[in-house]
């Protein structure tokens, strides 16, 4: 996991929902919106690797045949043959290996009625790594109240960047104050540790069909019952019934999260 060139980084992007989460957006476009010098982990051949947007987009060309890995299944030997996306905890996995302070995701797991996320590993993470995660909000079919409520008991800072409130990641739901809020002007202050920081996209820009949710549901539930992984498919129902924005919008959401990450780890 060691940097080929011996730098250090101030953080590291997650890319699950780069690999698996923008069904209709196309390279071209990642690469064209994509902030210099942010760059990401995922497994390849059964190896971490730490690159730029360019390296990785080429890596992924077989992407539907690529694994999702978390934190928890990073631990384990990986076999040579696997290549995989690392989800936020898969990526704080990383960063806490290599000393790096921050780690940028979009929609985080949480607490749910997903088989294999009824406590997703992204919570324990936060609770232990010591690893700070700017996100956008925790998705949008778990129960985002518990979800917070269960990093607060175990001793997560959670800020809201901008604002007070979590409301919904790509749909506006019900909003929950936040215990801090992190500015601009104080983000470089941030003492690293447990910190979650919550970017929300502007309520302007979401989907405005509460619906999609229920049918987002139904596809991830779906995908489980064929043993398949629920988000992706839960992201490409998101993107067909939306025409697409819904991948825009996240694509959006992590880059500006790149940038609340690049505000909080400047002159450091």
């Amino acid at each position: 996991m060691n940097l080929m060139d011996g730098s250090k980084l101030n953080f590291l992007v997650e890319t699950a929902l780069l690999g698996h989460g923008l069904v209709s957006v196309k390279d071209e476009e990642i690469l064209s919106l994509w902030p210099e010098g942010a760059k990401l982990a995922w497994v390849e051949k059964g190896r971490v690797c730490i690159g730029t947007i360019d390296e990785f987009i080429l890596a992924r060309k077989e992407s539907h045949k690529w694994a999702r890995l978390d934190g928890k299944k990073l631990k384990e030997k990986l076999e040579p043959h696997i290549n995989a996306f690392l989800t936020a905890s898969g990526t704080m996995a990383v960063a806490k290996e290599i000393g790096c302070p921050v780690v940028v995701s979009a929609g985080i797991g949480g607490i749910g009625d997903i088989k294999e996320e009824r406590l997703c590993y992204d919570l324990p993470a936060l609770a232990q790594m010591r690893v700070s995660l700017v996100a956008t909000s925790p998705k949008d079919m778990l129960d985002i109240e518990e979800t917070l409520n269960w990093l607060k008991g175990h001793g997560v800072n959670i800020y809201g960047f901008e604002t007070e409130y979590c409301d919904g990641y790509i749909l506006n739901l019900k909003p929950h104050r936040l215990p801090n809020k992190l500015t601009y002007l104080d983000a470089n202050k941030l003492e690293y540790g447990c910190n979650l920081v919550l970017n929300p996209i502007p309520k302007n820009k979401r989907l405005k069909d509460i619906s999609f949710l229920e049918e987002a549901i139904k596809a991830g539930k779906e995908a489980e019952e064929r043993k398949e992984p629920y988000h992706p498919a839960a992201n490409a129902c998101f993107d067909r019934l939306s025409l697409g924005l819904s991948s825009k919008i996240q694509l959006e959401s992590l880059i500006s999260n790149i940038k609340v990450a690049q505000a909080i780890t400047d002159n450091r």
